[in-house]
C-alpha cells in the first residue's frame, strides 16, 4: 500500500479526470537530483512523491511545480535573500510571530509546491524554533509578506486540495476553478485551499459552502 501522499495525489488525479479536467503538464522536467543541483539542498521526500504524479501539473488554475521549476524558483529567491541585508526587500515579514516559520524573504529549506509572482506554498525543512520539519507554509510575496505554517505536512495540504477539487460547489470556467466563500466573493483553487487550511488549523468552520 502506498503512502498518504501517493494515495492522495492519485485520488486528486482520478477526481479531475472523472470530472473532465485532466491535469495539464505545464512545468515538467528534471527529477530530485535536478532540484538538489539547483538549490544545494535535498528535496523533501514528500515533495518527491508529489512530483511523481502531479509534478508540473495545472490543477484548475493552480500550477504545481515540478522538480526543475521548483529548484529554479527556490534558488533565485534564496539568492535574493542571501545577497540582501535584513529587511530587504521589505522591512517586516508578518505572520511568523509565533516562531513556527523563520522570518526571512526565502530559505533554501523551503521547497516550493506552487510558486508565482504573488504567492508560494512550500514544504519547510528549515522551520522556526516552534515549527516542525515538513510543515507546509504559505508565503505572500506582495507587501503583506505573510509567512505562516498552515498545514502540518504535504498530506494535509493535499487533503485540502482534494476537498476543493471534489466539491460540487466548484465552478470551472476556461479551465480555472472558483469556489463561493461565505463572504459572497469567489476564491481561486489556490486561495480556497489556503483558506480551508487556515480554518482547519485554527479549529474554525469551513468558510467554503459545501465543504465541511
Amino acid at each position: 500500500m502506498g503512502s498518504d501522499v501517493s494515495i492522495l495525489t492519485q485520488r486528486i488525479w482520478d477526481v479531475l479526470v472523472e470530472r473532465g479536467f485532466q491535469p495539464v503538464l505545464r512545468r515538467g522536467g528534471g527529477d530530485a537530483s535536478t532540484y538538489e543541483e539547483q538549490t544545494g539542498v535535498a528535496a523533501p521526500a514528500e515533495a518527491v512523491e508529489l512530483w511523481s504524479a502531479l509534478g508540473g501539473r495545472e490543477i484548475l488554475g493552480m500550477n504545481l511545480e515540478g522538480p526543475q521549476s521548483a529548484g529554479r524558483w527556490c534558488a533565485v529567491r534564496a539568492d535574493e535573500a542571501e545577497s540582501s541585508g535584513p529587511g530587504v526587500p521589505y522591512e517586516e515579514l508578518n505572520g511568523s510571530a509565533d516562531g513556527a516559520v523563520r522570518m526571512v524573504w526565502w530559505d533554501r529549506g523551503w521547497c516550493p509546491l506552487h510558486a508565482s509572482a504573488d504567492w508560494a506554498v512550500a514544504v519547510d525543512t528549515h522551520p522556526g524554533t516552534k515549527g516542525q520539519v515538513g510543515q507546509v507554509i504559505f508565503c505572500d510575496l506582495d507587501v503583506d509578506c505573510v509567512r505562516e505554517a498552515v498545514w502540518g505536512s504535504v498530506a494535509e495540504f493535499l487533503r485540502d486540495v482534494l476537498a476543493v477539487v471534489s466539491s460540487d460547489a466548484l465552478i470551472v470556467e476556461n479551465g480555472h476553478g472558483q469556489l463561493e466563500h461565505v463572504d459572497n466573493w469567489t476564491r481561486s483553487v489556490l486561495i480556497a485551499v489556503y483558506e480551508l487550511g487556515l480554518a482547519r488549523r485554527d479549529g474554525r468552520p469551513s468558510p467554503l459552502p459545501g465543504i465541511p
